[in-house]
């Protein structure tokens, strides 16, 4: 399905670009739990992290539970990334005043006995969970809706995760090129050499979770077809194949849609307006067949070149004008979002058939604003247990004969039809 095509208005372009909380967009946003680091990576040590726009420090307690809570100090205003954790929370090292992870004050020393000081001061605090090798925060209103419990974070199998950067720029022009195929073999042109520059198919479709699209492209001169069926889930999560022709080995690398499916996850969340965290993970569950050939996320990939006038010319005295593309696919998909510019002026666009994908997420996003103004949970929150068992999103990846390409072919156009 190809949906209406339309351009932003001002007005939609600067919602969709709001993070701050007291805007539409930006409460929306804190209606959902977030990824906001590695498990195994947090340990005895705070860290200073930023999310929203807001300065926060992510912390263990000496029990093993985390925390999060506001980085500057109630007291002088230190920040409590240079504490110490206590079996109860964080102490500031400045002076020593101890914080629960619900940002309570436990202990303000130096205070005469008998001080209520303590009992007037509350640090914000938002609460933290753990589930798929990532730590959770949720950023709302209380009651907050449950984390789901996707199988990509919570059944059994292996999985790699990891921070792979830091976009220069709004988290929205990181995600929603995950719902472009159309980018593929201009983008990764030099990278991904065995494919056709353009599909000879495309679906576009919303479900209960998001946006899926559904691509056929000629691969290797056309002697066979790549089926990819890709998802873009709320409120800004890129699923697909987990490298299924690329990243594996044995088994088969046809993998079958369903339990069984290998898959990537990205994640972008908000630090601010303009800059994006970039969380990825890959997980290949355990009764697949397969293995990995190689490990992923060894490198910190999402590094952007920065695009400069004159950057070039400004250092040397023989420059060499233009830009070395990099190598790594996450690099490329890096250097073209940052090259948008901070927060991308999406009223001037010109969006064409090929943008049904992206048009489909911003008016999700739109919707859900509403839902939210109207008193109403957004797609893609889980209050119900029994819903949050296991939730499974099939996605896909696997090479087609050109006989079984036009087969499919000639059955999606006619459920299109």
């Amino acid at each position: 399905m190809i949906p209406e095509i339309r351009n932003y208005t001002k007005a939609e372009s600067e919602t969709l670009a709001q993070v701050a909380a007291g805007t539409p967009m930006g409460d929306l946003l804190r209606r959902y739990w977030w990824p906001i680091n590695i498990s195994a990576e947090l340990k005895e040590k705070p860290t200073f992290v930023r999310f929203f726009g807001e300065n926060l420090v992510l912390f263990r307690d000496r029990t093993g539970h985390p925390g999060l809570i506001a980085a500057n100090c109630a007291h002088r205003r230190a920040n409590l990334c240079l504490g110490t954790t206590t079996a109860k929370g964080i102490r500031c090292r400045y002076h020593g005043w101890l914080y629960d992870g619900e940002g309570n004050v436990l202990e303000t020393p130096g205070e005469p006995k008998g001080s209520s000081l303590k009992n007037r001061i509350k640090q914000a605090a938002y609460p933290v969970k753990e589930l798929g090798g990532l730590l959770w925060a949720y950023f709302g209103p209380q009651p907050a809706p449950l984390l789901p419990r996707f199988d990509f974070l919570a059944a059994e199998g292996e999985r790699y995760a990891r921070i792979t950067g830091i976009a220069n720029c709004h988290w929205l022009q990181c995600s929603e090129n995950g719902l472009d195929p159309f980018h593929v073999n201009f983008t990764h042109a030099s990278t991904w050499t065995d494919l056709e520059p353009e599909p000879d198919l495309v679906d576009f479709e919303t479900f209960d979770w998001g946006v899926r699209y559904k691509t056929w492209r000629p691969a290797e001169r056309g002697t066979r077809y790549l089926y990819r069926d890709h998802c873009w889930l709320m409120p800004g999560i890129s699923l697909g194949a987990g490298g299924s022709t690329r990243l594996l080995e044995g088994g088969t690398k046809n993998i079958m849609p369903g339990a069984l499916q290998p898959k990537t996850v990205r994640f972008s969340v908000p630090v601010d307006q303009t800059h994006t965290l970039i969380i990825r993970v890959h997980w290949l569950p355990a009764e697949s067949g397969l293995r990995y050939a190689r490990q992923p996320l060894q490198t910190a990939e999402w590094q952007a070149i920065p695009v400069e006038p004159f950057k070039e010319q400004a250092h040397t005295d023989k420059p060499t004008l233009g830009y070395e593309w990099p190598s790594v696919i996450a690099a490329q998909d890096a250097t073209l979002q940052d090259s948008i510019g901070p927060v991308s002026d999406r009223e001037n666009e010109n969006l064409s058939v090929i943008d049904g994908g992206t048009i489909m997420l911003r008016d999700m996003l739109l919707a859900a604003v509403q839902a939210v103004r109207d008193g109403r949970d957004p797609i893609g929150t889980v209050r119900d247990e029994k819903d949050n068992r296991l939730i499974a999103i099939d996605v896909g990846e696997r090479f087609l004969t050109p006989d079984d390409f036009r087969r499919e072919r000639a059955e999606t156009q006619h459920a299109l039809a």
